[in-house]
Order: structure tokens, then sequence, then C-alpha cells
């Protein structure tokens, strides 16, 4: 099932057109609950809140992704230490995930263990006890989290991507916060942002595997009813995000490589253009040197011309596309990583593909980008991913939303709706640059026009500035 090539436009894989029985029920405190049948003796169970580092101020940045490390370390009815003992008990690998407009807390367990661990997730999220102490404890473990981020290259990349794009909103906050502003957080601060926003209205509890609906109904009815349907404390930052473009320089000479991040003012998932973006980001796709380049295969002969304009630069070692759809907003862009010789070239290839598919773009890419987004739809397969999936959906969308109606969607985009979607959004279009590393050759022009002439069609000039 790897070879879709022979489809007809707008067909979908077999496998694609069948989904797996879903059901959801609303509960008297707005809570919705959700299954997704599948067979098999394991189970996973999500908790989602609809709130995140962008309901936070600047006074309070950093609350939302405390209070996710705080809720594992004590309720009013469990300590910390019963927690990890039950936990551990039921052999289960407890997740949760911090981001800009969700929170979210998940047990993988045994079909038998469900009721136990709906008890454990609903204890913790209605009733943690956010004991002083342990919030001292836990902002150092922040703390830490903030002193790893020199090491992790491309999420310190996205997320000052994020700040140059949406600097005048919260949503371009780091989702840690400031490490300055992490110690002036105390424990009134999380009981205020839980009360705001942990309410039933913000909630949805999604089980998927071996599951029994009305049986997960009564559970979480039974160990959620404490969560209150509404909040009098009105949610911050309802307003859209302006996106603003500008050029951010991190210089630190000394690293060895440079980190590159190009990005879009794009859609958000409730407009109509967000199914097209979806499938550029698969014709874009990821770029991995000791997979794609010329050893492997001759780059002139690749159909991703992404693939092919970096496979000329020996020192790019990675790429890869991202498209960060939010509920009013969204950004598209690439992260590149290489050595600081092809800093400028970097930020080339970043502005290159967008604006060249503003000109043409090529049958043969749009079949590709759709064959690696069924594929990617195919392999979405474990219990975890697949109530990510829903808890997201249902939080953004207000549904549940197939991936047989994705694939329908993408099978019927051509490329010239590519070519219109890339000439309205992309073509003397002007994106954000944030570079980090040693970059010297681009942080002495600091100038803002520099970077955006390269959006015009003199992008198809191989002598360009940038380039060279």
């Amino acid at each position: 099932m790897a070879n879709f090539g022979d489809l007809q436009f707008g067909d979908i894989p077999e496998p694609l057109k069948f989904v797996r029985p879903f059901k959801m029920t609303k509960l008297s405190n707005g809570i919705r609950v959700c299954t997704e049948k599948s067979t098999g003796g394991t189970a996973h169970v999500g908790v989602y809140v609809g709130s995140g580092s962008r309901n936070e101020n600047l006074a309070s940045t950093g609350t939302s992704y405390l209070l996710n490390q705080m809720l594992p370390r004590g309720t009013n009815n469990r300590s910390k230490g019963e927690i990890s003992d039950e936990i551990a008990g039921l052999g289960a690998n407890y997740t949760a995930h911090a981001d800009r407009e969700f929170n979210s807390y998940g047990m993988s367990v045994l079909k038998s263990d469900i009721g136990r661990a709906v008890s454990v997730l609903g204890d913790m999220v209605c009733n943690p006890s956010l004991n002083p102490a342990e919030v001292e404890a836990a902002k150092n473990d922040v703390s830490a989290h903030h002193e790893d981020n020199h090491n992790r290259y491309q999420e310190t990349l996205l997320e000052n991507a994020h700040f140059n794009s949406f600097r005048e909103h919260m949503l371009g906050q780091p989702i840690k916060g400031d490490r300055d502003m992490t110690a002036t957080l105390t424990a009134d601060y999380l009981r205020d942002f839980h009360s705001a926003n942990y309410i039933g209205d913000n909630v949805v509890v999604v089980g998927t595997g071996n599951i029994d609906h009305e049986a997960f109904v009564e559970q979480v009815e039974q160990h959620f009813e404490s969560l209150p349907k509404t909040s009098s404390v009105p949610v911050e930052n309802t307003e859209k995000p302006i996106y603003v473009p500008a050029i951010l320089f991190l210089r630190d000479d000394e690293m060895v490589n440079s980190n590159v991040g190009v990005f879009y003012d794009a859609p958000g998932v409730k407009h109509e253009d967000y199914y097209s973006f979806l499938l550029m980001k698969h014709m874009f796709g990821n770029y991995r040197i000791d997979e794609n380049a010329g050893h492997i295969n001759d780059v002139h002969k690749q159909y991703n011309t992404m693939h092919a304009l970096l496979g000329n630069l020996p020192d790019v070692t990675r790429a890869d596309s991202h498209y960060f759809a939010y509920s009013d907003a969204g950004l598209f862009g690439n992260y590149f990583f290489g050595n600081e010789v092809f800093t400028r070239q970097m930020n080339y290839c970043g502005v290159c593909m967008p604006t060249i598919y503003g000109h043409f773009v090529n049958d043969v890419e749009v079949i590709r980008g759709r064959n690696h987004l069924f594929n990617s739809l195919l392999t979405t397969e474990t219990k975890k991913s697949v109530n990510k999936e829903i808890g997201q959906n249902i939080l953004q969308l207000g549904r549940r939303l197939p991936r047989s109606e994705i694939a329908t969607r993408a099978a019927h985009i051509d490329n010239y709706h590519i070519k219109q979607m890339a000439n309205i959004w992309f073509y003397d279009a002007e994106p954000s640059f944030t570079n980090w590393g040693p970059i010297e050759q681009v942080s002495q022009v600091a100038s803002y026009k520099y970077f955006k002439i390269n959006t015009l069609a003199t992008v198809t000039n191989a002598h360009h500035s940038l380039f060279n």
C-alpha cells in the first residue's frame, strides 16, 4: 500500500474509506466523552483541556506548563507517592503534554484497568492539591528544562519563530514561559489558572482501544463530576493574533551549526485553505542528508524539488516542513539545520520553494505529496496517537475529523489549486526569518528588505543575493 500512483483524481486508497466506530456523549457539567473502539488488549485514556500558554499573560507566563507538571504531584485524595505507586501498579504509561492552546494528560493501560485510569486522571485534573513545597520543587524541574533549551535545537528555534511571528500576542510566548518569570509563580497563580480554565465546557475525555462507550461514560461521570461546567473568570487572549513579519537573529559563535526557520502567515484549522496547507506540508516533506542526498539518489532526478535544492548544499543535514494550525491563526514554513557556511542558502531555500510554487507546480509533486499524506493517515494507528487526534479535533472543531474526510479533500486538490494557494499566501509575501547559531554572515546585514526581496520572481535567478 505504499504506492497509490494509479489512483484516479479524487479517489482515495480503499483502507482509508473505512473508519472505526466513534461515539460522543456530553455530560451535564459540559465534559465531552468520546470513544473510538478497536480490537486488542489495551486502551488509552486521554484528558484534553482547551487552554494553554495562549491563555496566560506576561505576569503569569509559564503557569500552564507548570500546572501541567504539578498534577501528578498530589491531589486532595492521593499523595504524590500514591499516584506514582498506582500508575506503576497498573503497569501504565503516563504522559502529559503542554501546548499553546491545550494541555493533555493520558495513560495507556490494559483494558481491564480503564476504570482505575479514569479514577487517577479524574482526581489529578479535578482535585490537585498544589502544595507550595511541591510547586517550588516543580519550578526547579522547569528551570532545568529551560537550561536544556540550548540542546533542543529545533524545539528552541520553533519557539523563537513563534515569538518572531506573533510577538504582540501571548500565542508567540514560549510554552514553558520565561525562566525568570517562572521563579515568581506561586501556588495561587496555579489555582487561579486551574479554576478559570479547567472547567467542564473546556474538557474532553477520550478513550481509544478495546473500550465500551457506555461503561466509559459512567466512569468519567463518576470521577469528573466535581468539575464545574463554567467559570466566571473571562478567558484571556481570545482576540486573533496579528502576524508580524520580522527578522530575529540569535548569534552564538560557539555553536558549530546554524538553525534557520523561515515561516509565513497561514490559515487556522477552521479556514477553507487548511487542507491545501496540510497537503503542501507533505509536498515539502522532511529532508535528511543520510537518506535523501546524492550518494543515495541523484538530487537532480528527485521529484521532491526541496530535496533537489538541498542536495546541492553538502553540509545542510536536515530540513523539516511545519504547519502550526491554531484556532484562528497559523504558521507555515521550514526548519533547516546545517553548517554555518550555508546559513544564507538555508534562508534562501525557505523562500525559494514557496515562491516557485506560486509560479509553477508539477503534477508529480502534488501526487507524491498526496501519497505521502495517505501513508501518514494509514500509519496513524497507535491508540495514543488516535486518542490525541480525537482530543484535538473535538477541542478545535467540535467534531471528529475522520481520516477518510482528510484523504477525500486532499484527493480533490490538484496542482492548479496549489499554485493558486501559493500565489496568494507566499508570492511577494512577508515571511519571518529566525536564525540561531554562528550566523555572522547574515546578522551583519540586518535588513529585512535584503531577505524579503527573495519572495519575488527574482528568486528563480540562481545568482541571487541569499544564494551566492
